[in-house]
């Protein structure tokens, strides 16, 4: 699911850069159910560890998960989600696997101190390390790299914002996945100082030659506490083969004045 990883895009409004460092700590939960066009379901559940710090108009974020993963044993490699973990069409008993999942490390750099005309333009660099248990299937045990253009306009309350992302997918042994184009459309709103909502659609090629393009759509609300608590909570509609069926998450940020 792009931009659930973490949820990158689930942003109340786009951050200006800030002249002093600002650390961001958060863990959540993220779980999706889908076939993927096999006869059995699989189900996901991702919990990860983010650090995100900005300074200036550079982001840096560092997110360590730990991954379950119900499956039909007995399959093949289909393809990998937006998170890079495979995805197999088994036809056997559903087994259970665990244990943690690929490290995720990206810097983003904000092109416009202030908006320009109400535009905003994030560029980022993502790599998604292969150090998942390749043997639990948890992984595929390579790299992908990803690089991702985001534009927002800032609207009063409603920010459009739109996603264009490469993926340079590593291809385990005795497969050959495509590297990725994906994209995403999407409307936020700022109901009050704590509130927001908002709605997106995602979109991204399949990663192998038999496989199904994903398309999906989000709905999410966020909500900001006091002393720099922050609430993100979402739900995912898939509309192919190549989506999860269905998903849900919730991830808790807390911030912290860096010197």
């Amino acid at each position: 699911m792009n931009k659930r990883y973490f949820v990158a895009v689930l942003l109340a409004l786009p951050a200006l850069p800030s002249t002093a460092g600002d650390l961001t700590l958060s863990s959540g939960l993220d779980f999706s159910s889908g076939k993927y066009g096999a006869s059995q379901s699989t189900e996901i559940w991702y919990v990860p560890l983010t650090a995100r710090y900005e300074t200036g108009a550079a982001t840096f974020k560092l997110s360590v998960p730990y991954v379950r993963i119900r499956a039909p044993t007995g399959g093949k490699l289909i393809g990998v989600d937006a998170q890079g973990r495979p995805i197999y069409d088994g036809t056997g008993a559903k087994s259970s696997e665990e244990g943690m999942g690929d490290v995720v490390a990206s810097v983003s750099y904000s092109l416009f101190e202030q908006p320009i005309k109400g535009l905003l333009l994030d560029l980022t660099a993502k790599a998604k390390l292969g150090t998942a248990d390749v043997a639990k299937g948890l992984g595929t045990g390579e790299n992908d790299y990803t690089a991702l253009a985001d534009l927002y306009y800032l609207a009063g309350a409603w920010t459009p914002f739109a996603t264009v992302s490469y993926r340079l997918t590593g291809d385990p042994a005795g497969s050959d996945l495509k590297n990725v184009w994906g994209g995403t459309l999407g409307l936020g709103y700022k109901r009050s100082a704590t509130d927001s909502l908002g709605l997106m659609w995602d979109s991204r090629q399949a990663s192998t030659t038999t496989g199904v393009a994903s398309n999906e759509a989000t709905a999410y609300w966020v909500h900001k506490f006091s002393g720099g608590m922050k609430l993100q909570t979402y739900a995912v509609k898939g509309f192919s083969d190549g989506s999860a069926d269905w998903g849900l998450g919730a991830m808790l940020s807390k911030s912290i004045d860096a010197p």
